[in-house]
């Protein structure tokens, strides 16, 4: 029951549309349908509030929603079940839910995705920070491209969960157990009320379908490892080694015993939390491999883990946001910030620029930096005589050393690491991210919609159906 408390909104509103459908079609008298439907309403306001009590002795919403419509109601309430099975019932609230989910996952994705776009965007975007591979120094780069590649994967992770919801487009209302029903039920009606595209067209499939919650939680599982990246990353930058992040107050906790410490927790949560999601969603396939058709009882067992890998990322998303704004990062100081042998990329091309091959350059580069593992000074620091020495192809050229915060610009090519190409990227994803905003504004406006119609609008008879068919409504 407590698992299936989270469905009771969605059944609610499935339950409307089959009110109102059943009414339509003649399967219940108006007097019914409209006692039905007044009733339904009100439990959906006592849900609203969090007090619709369930018993735990009727198994599931489903048979406690029929049980309070036929406590209040009486046969009325009883006449509710008509067409439709718990196997389609569960199938549509699961899609309701789903659609909920979806948007307001995406919509935290890209609130993040947007949080790390204004840090770009703003002036620590420019510091210019090593970026690195294996771990160690690679090239120099503005640190935005860095916040960049996250910021686009969280849109990426939004999309992903966007094209799931736009895939569900096939109602199961009225699909009954498995095999459909005799009595004349309009199920184009159900679905178009609810939302959907069309019913689905096949019973058996509706209701053992589950493929779009494994769909979730796989998107899921990828948006954890994201995190989990992008939190790798911030409790490093936040040791004293790399000095390069300080997280706000808020996001940190002190040791027990050690006043000084500031101990990136929340960030070390979030990392923690792929784990649990990939775990889930291997779970739920795992479950659904080995069931013939149509439905199990075994799909019962799949709702608690969509429903935790939901709240798993819904509160791993509300910490993100928060704390991507309020973060302040360093630029380099120090030695850092020298010309140091991470520029032996450049040195490698000047070399190319003068003719010679690029792995006799590489090699000769690779082994003037052994050659100066011992030599304390920075790139900036040689005379030119020691250049000439070690590359007398460089006699005649005016190449030196760029310093640290010339490096990135060096590398103009699209996607590259100067600012022209960084602000470009930034300015195609804020685009981006604004367009799938506007979507999904639309799409809740158009939900909300479709839920107050099917409170607040007129409700049909066969007789109105027909007149409202026969004058073009």
């Amino acid at each position: 029951m407590e698992e299936d408390r989270v469905l009771l909104p969605f059944d609610l509103l499935g339950s409307l549309a089959h009110a109102r459908m059943l009414t339509r079609q003649g399967l219940l008298p108006l007097s019914a349908g409209r006692a039905l439907v007044r009733e339904l309403v009100r439990l959906r306001r006592e849900a609203e509030k969090g007090t619709f009590s369930l018993d735990a002795a009727l198994e599931d919403v489903h048979m406690n929603v029929e049980s309070a419509l036929t406590s209040r109601l009486g046969d009325v309430g009883a006449r509710l079940p008509t067409g439709r099975s718990r196997n389609d019932q569960v199938a549509t609230d699961l899609a309701l839910y789903l659609r909920d989910a979806l948007m307001e996952l995406e919509e935290r994705c890209l609130g993040s995705s947007r949080a790390l776009l204004a840090q770009a965007g703003g002036p620590q975007g420019r510091y210019v920070v090593p970026a690195m591979t294996h771990l160690q120094d690679a090239q120099r780069v503005y640190l935005a491209q860095i916040l960049q590649v996250h910021a686009r994967r969280l849109a990426r992770d939004a999309a992903r969960l966007r094209q799931v919801r736009a895939s569900m487009v096939f109602c199961p209302l009225g699909s009954g157990a498995l095999a459909g029903s005799s009595l004349p039920l309009d199920r184009a009606y159900t679905a178009r009320a609810l939302g959907f595209r069309e019913p689905h067209p096949n019973a058996m499939d509706a209701v053992s379908d589950r493929d779009s919650a494994a769909e979730t939680l796989a998107a899921i599982a990828l948006l954890g490892v994201h995190l989990s990246s992008l939190a790798e990353e911030w409790v490093l930058w936040s040791t004293p080694q790399f000095a390069r992040l300080r997280l706000d107050d808020a996001f940190v906790t002190t040791s027990s015993l050690m006043p000084h410490k500031r101990n990136p927790d929340l960030a070390e949560l979030l990392r923690a939390e792929s784990g649990p999601l990939t775990g889930l969603g291997v779970a739920h396939l795992v479950t659904l491999k080995g069931l013939p058709l149509a439905y199990n009882r075994d799909l019962q067992t799949l709702k608690p883990l969509l429903f935790e890998g939901v709240r798993r990322a819904l509160r791993a998303l509300r910490v993100l946001e928060p704390m991507v704004r309020t973060a302040r990062f360093h630029p380099s100081t120090g030695s850092e910030a020298r010309s140091s042998p991470t520029a032996s990329v450049e040195l490698a091309d000047e070399l190319v620029r003068a003719g010679v091959p690029f792995r006799e350059a590489h090699r000769r580069v690779a082994r003037f930096l052994l050659e100066r593992e011992q030599d304390p000074r920075a790139w900036s620091e040689l005379s030119r005589a020691e250049w000439s020495s070690a590359f007398p192809e460089l006699r005649e050229r005016s190449w030196a050393p760029p310093a640290s915060h010339q490096e990135p610009e060096r590398r103009r090519t699209s996607g590259g690491s100067s600012w022209a190409e960084v602000s470009r990227d930034r300015r195609l994803l804020t685009r981006a991210l604004e367009r799938s905003r506007t979507s999904l504004q639309q799409e809740r406006a158009r939900v909300r919609t479709l839920e107050e119609r099917l409170e607040t609008g007129p409700i049909e008879g066969p007789a109105s159906r027909t007149h409202s068919r026969s004058s073009g409504h």
